[in-house]
């Protein structure tokens, strides 16, 4: 989605008794918002700074998925895996157990915009997993898992799956030996979670600098780090005594480390109109490169694919489905679901991101797992990172960012679960409040068509 940066503040407003914060968040994306909102309700001094509009980066660009873990357990080979890398294959199998544990968390909360869909994983003669595989990892994923909502897993028969409203648009029905099928859910707009949670935030104390920059300058001897803002107006310091950096794919713009933290790769989508039959219904496979791909509705009569995984080198804020995205996702969707006869025509709207992978020499794509990282060896102490942070475990990494801060800090300045009315709504930056309602309402329905070209109507 493409959101226009918010108009700078006239000028910064000074509040001589916040400053020093206990704590600064850089980036207003699922993870910053939520690292915010569990400090405010705790009763730290916080204050978030947002380059641009919150959810602008990845948190606005995501596949909206709140997945129940599966994929982390789709490796091939995965006993020689349990035995050649036994910490990677238990780091899948907590990454699997987190996800459940999200999944149920957000899922149960009806303050969340979630729709559950069932979700369809196709098995072929020829594909990369067998039977066996899929129906022993939904089995363990239940077992690790809440119980509450149930996975409702199923293996259909080759039969059963070619008389399935999806699986009779299938590839190679001759070849088929079933497909798997379980419930899963969708975000309706995780964009909008991270309105809301800066709503909390707000309301219970913390401060939110939008369209402003930040950049950590440096340490004075009473401990506290110096960050310059500049909202494109002027500049002003302001100082704290731990730094998260939660900017998700410019982490490494915040200030020169000495390592690098994140690793981006794109993921590009097209939406076409909803087949027959697809209502709540989505697909989950693997695609000809060897990456997870997926068809999943989209509001009432929406229907997307993707996405991609490719490196992406430059600034997140330019990314865009190119000719070669489109031209990738329209082959894809029609080598698996040749039945529905896909042609560019069909393609209504499309979009991409960049997801903010762990930094791995080893793993050029960048690791996936969840990562704090600690700077103090490179010379910032109190200072954190974040780096892989999917939407659907934002709030066990609230909790966990709280927990940092704690840790360093120990009690909070302020009595925790006060909310500062004084402060609600508005914080230190007047444009706030019209900003974060323009963006609740924004986020409420999906952009207009911006022309008849593909190529122009991205999201």
């Amino acid at each position: 989605m493409q959101y226009a940066a918010p108009p700078p503040s006239p000028s910064f407003v000074t509040d001589t008794t916040r400053d020093p914060y206990d704590v600064v968040v850089i980036g207003g994306g699922i993870n910053g918002t939520a690292a915010l909102r569990e400090l405010a309700r705790a009763g730290y001094r916080a204050v978030l700074v947002e380059a641009d509009t919150l959810a602008a980066g990845a948190s606005g660009r995501s596949s909206r998925m709140l997945h129940c873990g599966l994929r982390y357990l789709e490796m091939p080979n995965p006993l020689w895996q349990a035995v050649r890398h036994p910490v990677r294959f238990l780091r899948a199998i907590g990454m699997a157990r987190d996800g459940m544990q999200a999944r149920a968390e957000l899922a149960l909360d009806d303050t969340v915009a979630t729709r559950a869909i069932e979700l369809g994983f196709p098995i072929w003669r020829d594909g990369p997993y067998p039977r066996w595989q899929i129906d022993a990892g939904l089995r363990l994923l239940a077992a690790i898992g809440p119980t509450d909502p149930p996975l409702d897993q199923d293996i259909l028969s080759a039969d059963e799956t070619r008389h399935h409203p999806i699986g009779r648009h299938l590839r190679d029905a001759d070849a088929l030996r079933g497909m798997a099928v379980f419930r899963e859910y969708l975000f309706e707009a995780p964009d909008r979670i991270c309105t809301d949670n800066a709503r909390d935030a707000e309301a219970y104390g913390a401060v939110i600098h939008l369209g402003t920059r930040a950049e950590i300058r440096g340490r004075g001897q009473d401990g506290l780090w110096s960050i310059c803002l500049n909202n494109g107006s002027g500049d002003r310091t302001i100082r704290a005594s731990v730094v998260l950096n939660m900017a998700g794919t410019w982490a490494d713009d915040v200030a020169d480390f000495g390592k690098r933290l994140i690793c981006g790769t794109k993921g590009a989508h097209i939406v076409i109109h909803l087949p027959e039959g697809f209502a709540d219904r989505g697909i989950a496979t693997v695609h000809r490169a060897g990456h997870p791909f997926y068809g999943l509705p989209m509001g009432d009569d929406l229907f997307y694919f993707g996405p991609t995984e490719t490196l992406f080198e430059g600034d997140a804020k330019d990314v865009r489905v190119d000719e070669d995205d489109l031209t990738f996702l329209l082959a894809e969707a029609n080598h698996f679901l040749p039945g529905l006869k896909l042609t560019r025509r069909d393609i209504e709207h499309c979009w991409a991101g960049v997801r903010p992978l762990t930094h791995d020499p080893a793993r050029p794509m960048g690791a996936r797992e969840r990562t704090v990282h600690d700077l103090a060896p490179q010379g910032f102490p109190n200072v954190l990172a974040m780096t892989a942070g999917p939407i659907m475990s934002h709030r066990d990494s609230g909790r966990r960012m709280l927990a940092e801060v704690r840790a360093r800090l120990g009690k909070p300045s302020r009595t925790a679960g006060h909310a500062d009315t004084a402060n609600t709504m508005h914080g230190a930056d007047p444009t706030t409040e019209k900003l974060l309602v323009r963006q609740a309402q924004e986020f409420a329905v999906p952009p207009g068509t911006a022309s008849t070209d593909v190529m122009s109507k991205q999201w």
